[in-house]
């Protein structure tokens, strides 16, 4: 309860101080330059649709003739900036907020702003608009280099690097995708398709929804766009619907991807494998796009992410709806601190700087694998046709594969999957659980789910892809990411439920069908490797 009482007090906090906006005059072209003192002060700026942006410019000590890149730090939905250094959640507490603080004190102009509809900037949230959120990051850059003395540039412009988790994470892949003065970017537990992390398979995700909606207009009093309101309304009836994929469509990095407009930055991207409203699946995905746009990218790897409120707890409590942990372990036992890593990779991208930092295209906690393509299904098993009958309370586990020595498994299984249903067309909750050999007890991997609906897939299918479907029994889905670990004689399988606990607008007491088909999993990692 303190901890909830904790953010609730460092929300009221933000939305009741008033503080004095500072308004820095110009830059001329040929200005000398003088010793800066640390110091940091409010700002206003307004973009071109005239909307007034709010945030807080952090000014590095920097020596007469020194430089420094700018860092921008924005916040996730339904909160707000780091409008001081200590007294502010991100100041305090968040870890993206912590870095931000760091590359300040080590000689970085930090820009730490509100998003619209956010905090002290005004206007309507448009859910990562390129055309809004994303044009307010440039808006903040062509303010920067007007307005900021001793900036190091390019060819390009403001040598510019950004950070920020979930919901400002998505609009970094937009906003480099956009302008090439974004060139080292740290998205961190955020989307790559916001269409299907929020409606796997066509069917939303309504506790997730409803929170964010509870958090967005609600909190942040009626500040949703009606186009946003409109999407919300329409998922409240169980189904994604044109309307709301044509809303949402461009409104994420793999619409860019397809479209010839990848990012144009460097990526360190941090995702979680108990993530709910953005598995890890969808930094694998982002992370490939840059890769095939020729840019550097890392992808890490960490046990967090977004927690379903009231059904999943962090380790610590401190974060009670998200968190990513300090560390990694990975690859051939390396370790890594997250918040230096994060700062080193700045220092290479940024000021040039060598560092000892040698970190590995994937690094995913207590994994041997270290290369995207470690991630890919590669065996196929076939699934007989196999009755279920599963309740409320009593789930229906299909074995896969019985290890026979200590076995690792990292990746996204695809499953390709028949249902004949003995009367209504249910929706199947399937997960990968491991069956242990010693208590016979089932346990999800990474607490993951994913739902399937016969129906429902057709229609977003044809929906979000333009497709129908030639076999209409048979249909492919990707599961969420698994990470997890087999003892010698533990067995791998798919657990299917009626409900689930992040699906509760689906009320289904009793499944009854045949169920058969395919599946591939990633690569299997045996004896020492297994023991990451």
């Amino acid at each position: 309860m303190r901890i909830y009482l904790l953010w609730i007090f460092f929300s009221v906090t933000l939305l009741i101080q008033g503080c004095a906006y500072h308004s820095p005059k110009p830059i001329h072209a040929h200005q000398e330059t003088v010793e800066l003192k640390q110091r940091y002060y409010q700002a206003k700026t307004i973009t071109a649709d005239g909307t007034v942006l709010a945030f807080t410019v952090y000014q590095p000590h920097l020596k007469v003739g020194q430089t420094a890149p700018l860092l921008l730090h924005t916040h996730g939905f339904g909160l707000s900036r780091m409008k001081r250094p200590e007294l502010s959640l991100y100041g305090f507490l968040l870890p993206t907020g912590q870095v931000a603080k760091t590359a300040w004190k080590n000689g970085y102009w930090v820009i730490s702003y509100d998003q619209r509809g956010h905090g002290n900037s005004k206007g309507k949230i448009r859910l990562a608009d390129p055309n809004k959120e994303a044009q307010d990051i440039i808006s903040i850059m062509n303010w920067a280099e007007k307005h900021l003395p001793q900036l190091a540039k390019n060819q390009n412009g403001v040598r510019t690097g950004m950070i920020g988790e979930s919901y400002a994470g998505g609009v970094q892949y937009l906003a480099s995708a956009l302008d090439p003065r974004l060139q080292a970017i740290v998205p961190i537990t955020t989307w790559y398709d916001l269409v299907n992390s929020l409606a796997p398979n066509g069917v939303p995700k309504s506790n997730w929804i409803g929170f964010l909606n509870l958090i967005g207009d609600w909190w942040n009093w009626n500040k949703f766009d009606p186009e946003l309101k409109q999407a919300y309304q329409e998922t409240q009836q169980g189904l994604l619907n044109e309307s709301s994929y044509h809303f949402l469509k461009m409104h994420q990095a793999r619409w860019f991807c397809e479209h010839g407009q990848a990012p144009q930055a460097d990526a360190l991207i941090i995702q979680g494998f108990r993530d709910i409203l953005f598995p890890f699946n969808e930094g694998v995905k982002a992370a490939e796009c840059v890769k095939q746009a020729r840019q550097k990218v890392h992808l890490i790897g960490v046990q967090g992410g977004h927690l379903q409120p009231l059904a999943q707890h962090s380790p610590s409590g401190q974060t009670p709806f998200w968190y990513i942990g300090k560390s990694v372990h990975c690859g051939d036992k390396q370790h890594y601190n997250l918040q230096n890593t994060i700062l080193k990779w700045f220092d290479q991208k940024l000021k040039d700087q060598t560092t000892t930092l040698k970190l590995p295209e994937l690094c995913v906690d207590h994994s041997p694998v270290t290369q995207l393509t470690d991630l890919n299904p590669t065996t196929s098993y076939t699934m007989n046709r196999t009755w279920i009958a599963a309740t409320k309370t009593q789930a229906v586990f299909v074995p896969i594969h019985e290890a026979k020595q200590a076995t690792h498994i990292t990746g996204s299984p695809l499953l390709t999957l028949n249902v004949e249903a003995e009367s209504n067309d249910p929706v199947l909750f399937i997960s990968v659980a491991v069956k242990s050999k010693e208590t016979g007890k089932y346990v999800v991997l990474n607490e993951q789910t994913a739902p399937f609906n016969h129906a429902k897939k057709q229609i977003y299918d044809q929906i979000t892809l333009g497709l129908t479907h030639s076999d209409s029994h048979h249909q492919r889905i990707e599961l969420p990411s698994i990470n997890g670990k087999l003892n010698e004689g533990d067995t791998l399988g798919l657990l299917i439920n009626s409900e689930s606990i992040y699906y509760q607008k689906v009320k289904q007491p009793k499944i009854e069908a045949w169920i058969s088909g395919q599946i591939v999993l990633p690569k299997l990692w045996f004896g020492e490797d297994a023991n990451q």
